[in-house]
């Protein structure tokens, strides 16, 4: 028997006037695996702004020179986060 077989047997145990109850503690607990889930993946999308700054040196001394037009890299790196997300 799988745990999701065996929380669905296990309700049949449960009074009616707990349900409710019941219901809100799952909602609200599945609402919080979602937000984790959410927060592990923005981690994933992080940008290292040392590894920016390293890629763009290695850009200028190849003589690419056109990507030195950032100014600020700060709001260059928060630009890139809101266009991915």
């Amino acid at each position: 028997m799988s745990n999701k077989d065996a929380i669905i047997n296990e309700l049949q145990y449960i009074p009616e006037s707990k349900l409710s109850a019941l219901y809100d503690l799952i909602h609200y607990f599945r609402l919080g695996i979602n937000s984790e889930i959410e927060q592990e993946s923005d981690k994933d999308l992080a940008i290292d702004q040392h590894q920016c700054l390293k890629t763009i040196q290695k850009i200028k001394q190849e003589g690419l020179s056109g990507f030195t037009e950032i100014s600020d890299v700060k709001t260059y790196i928060q630009d890139l986060k809101h266009e991915i997300s």
